[in-house]
């Protein structure tokens, strides 16, 4: 819940917040961003998330009180959130090379999951995994989630490792997959990309996420970004796909139709990109490391962009 000085403008803690996994997700920006609107605008009573994606900033406008409205143009994407708010049973299961090409396109909210958690880099087209690990991926997937005793007798043969049965002593899946990354790291430095478990990490982020008690105000729309209807009283926050970067499942986007509509927009319009026109004032910038990147390391300069308005804040007819 955001706090309030002497002067009324409010301010938020920063962490990092739980959300599905996604290119370019936020979740580790999501308050900073928050904030940096905050400094230029005060406060608001609406929030609305028109480029949701994995829903950072949904959940950190939820966290910070606001009445939040999440939207995504990927139809699986949308549904899995409706599906996690819904508290629907997530998949546990080995996701096939074959399964995932089967069912990423879908639109229903399995689609969504297959795209978001076994997709490599989030990115919803490739399988997560590559040929030649896929199936030391699959016995320790076998292992972590199942106990499986003939998975790790099979993947100490094949990685010439001895990952001890007391790994079945530890209950909580979660520590059993840290236990087991720890060890084999340890092993041998050789083998630090079948340690890494990134759908059960990814699986544990949508957990997380479900758990959130906030989470069941949210409002989940599946529309174009100027398709939806926007009260007073309100922010619009647009986590555009950015341009000369990794492309999005969803391809083609319009700057210019989406640029002429921010500015044109009463309302604040807040968007994340690395450079905008110059119709478009800069408020913050963050240090900031992306899978989007060319660059070597993956660091660059994140920047948040308003285009000048101010809090519409008459009474509504």
């Amino acid at each position: 819940m955001r706090q309030f000085d002497l002067f009324g403008k409010p301010k938020i803690k920063n962490t990092i917040v739980p959300a599905m996994p996604y290119m370019g997700n936020k979740r580790k920006l999501a308050t900073k961003l928050l904030n940096a609107m905050y400094n230029t605008i005060g406060d608001f009573q609406n929030f609305y998330d028109l480029f949701g994606g994995g829903g950072s900033m949904s959940v950190a406008a939820l966290l910070a009180g606001h009445n939040v409205v999440y939207n995504e143009l990927n139809t699986g994407v949308a549904n899995l959130m409706r599906y996690i708010q819904a508290g629907g049973k997530l998949p546990e299961k080995w996701i096939s090379r074959e399964e995932f090409i089967q069912f990423k396109n879908n639109n229903d909210w399995y689609g969504g999951f297959i795209k978001c958690v076994w997709s490599f880099g989030n990115k919803q087209d490739n399988y997560l995994f590559g040929k030649d690990i896929e199936e030391n991926k699959r016995l320790l997937h076998n292992v972590v989630v199942y106990k499986c005793e003939k998975s790790l007798i099979e993947i100490n043969e094949k990685l010439k490792i001895n990952i001890p049965e007391t790994i079945f002593e530890i209950k909580n899946k979660t520590e059993r997959r840290l236990f087991l990354r720890q060890y084999i790291f340890e092993i041998n430095k050789n083998y630090r990309g079948e340690a890494q478990l990134q759908q059960l990490e990814q699986l544990e982020r949508l957990e997380r996420l479900q758990q959130l008690e906030q989470l069941e105000r949210l409002e989940i729309f599946n529309k174009s970004y100027n398709e939806i209807p926007i009260k007073n009283n309100s922010v619009i926050y647009c986590d555009i796909p950015y341009k000369n970067t990794g492309e999005y499942q969803i391809k083609n986007f319009n700057y210019e139709l989406f640029y002429a509509w921010a500015l044109k927009n009463k309302n604040p319009v807040f968007i994340s990109e690395y450079a905008m026109p110059n119709q478009f004032f800069k408020i913050a910038s963050f240090n900031h490391h992306s899978i989007l990147s060319a660059i070597v390391n993956n660091e660059v300069i994140e920047n948040l962009f308003w285009n000048k308005k101010d809090i519409q804040k008459e009474l509504e007819l």
